[in-house]
C-alpha cells in the first residue's frame, strides 16, 4: 500500500500536535481557544474540499472548545489540565491527518502548521532554546511564548488575546491558501520567521551568534 510510507510522519504529527499543546497550556483560555480557532479553521477548509467526515469532527471540536472556554478564561473556574491538552492536540491531529490522506485535493500538512503557528513556533524555539543551554529538550522552562510576554508586562488575558490574533491571521492565510500547497508553504515559512525574530526579541532565544558564548544573562 503506497500510504504505509507516511504512518511514521503520522504517528510523529500526532505525538507533535499532543505534546505542543500541552506545552502552551500555561495560562488560563490560551489552549482552548487556539484549538477553537484551529478548529474553525480546519472545518472550513473540510468543508470547502469536500471533506465531510473531518469537517463533522472539527464541528465537534469547535462545540466542545465554544462551550469550555467561558470557564477556562481568565480567571478560570475549571483547568484543562495535562489530559485536557493533550487530548486537544489528538483531536486536531486526527482532523488534519484525515484531510491529508484523502484524494488530490487535500489539506496537504503545510495548512495545519499555517494554522497552528503559536504553538509550533513556541516548541522550535523550545528546542532550540535548550539545545543552545546544552540541556535535554524535554527539560521545562520558563521561557515559552506566553512566559515572555508576561515578563514584559503584558496581562494573561492580553497574552491571550496577542495568540488568539496571530491565530486568527494564520487560518485565515491557510484557508485562503488552501489550493495553493506551495503558497501555504510560503506563507508559513514567512509567519515563522517573523515569529522566531519575535521570540528572539522577547528572549525566547538567544540570537545564533551568541549562541556559542554561553549563558551571560538569565532569561
Amino acid at each position: 500500500m503506497p500510504s504505509i510510507k507516511f504512518i511514521p510522519l503520522t504517528m510523529l504529527w500526532v505525538l507533535t500536535l499532543v505534546n505542543i499543546m500541552n506545552f502552551i497550556d500555561g495560562i488560563d483560555g490560551l489552549t482552548t481557544g487556539i484549538t477553537l480557532i484551529s478548529a474553525v479553521a480546519l472545518a472550513t477548509l473540510a468543508l470547502l474540499l469536500g471533506r465531510y467526515d473531518a469537517a463533522m469532527l472539527a464541528v465537534i471540536v469547535v462545540g466542545i472548545t465554544l462551550g469550555f472556554l467561558p470557564y477556562n478564561f481568565n480567571p478560570a473556574r475549571v483547568y484543562l489540565g495535562d489530559g485536557g491538552a493533550m487530548l486537544l492536540g489528538f483531536l486536531l491531529a486526527a482532523i488534519s491527518t484525515e484531510g491529508a490522506l484523502k484524494g488530490a485535493a487535500t489539506i496537504g500538512i503545510s495548512v495545519p502548521i499555517l494554522i497552528l503557528v503559536v504553538p509550533v513556533t513556541d516548541l522550535l524555539c523550545a528546542v532550540v532554546r535548550r539545545m543552545q543551554k546544552g540541556v535535554p529538550i524535554y527539560q521545562a522552562d520558563k521561557s515559552h511564548f506566553h512566559h515572555r510576554l508576561l515578563d514584559l508586562g503584558f496581562s494573561q488575558r492580553q497574552v491571550v488575546y496577542v495568540a488568539y490574533l496571530i491565530t486568527g491571521f494564520s487560518a485565515t492565510m491557510a484557508i485562503l491558501t488552501a489550493h495553493m500547497t506551495r503558497a501555504a508553504w510560503i506563507v508559513a515559512l514567512l509567519l515563522g520567521l517573523l515569529l522566531m525574530y519575535g521570540s528572539m526579541r522577547v528572549g525566547m532565544i538567544k540570537p545564533f551568534h551568541e549562541s556559542h558564548k554561553g549563558d551571560t544573562r538569565d532569561v
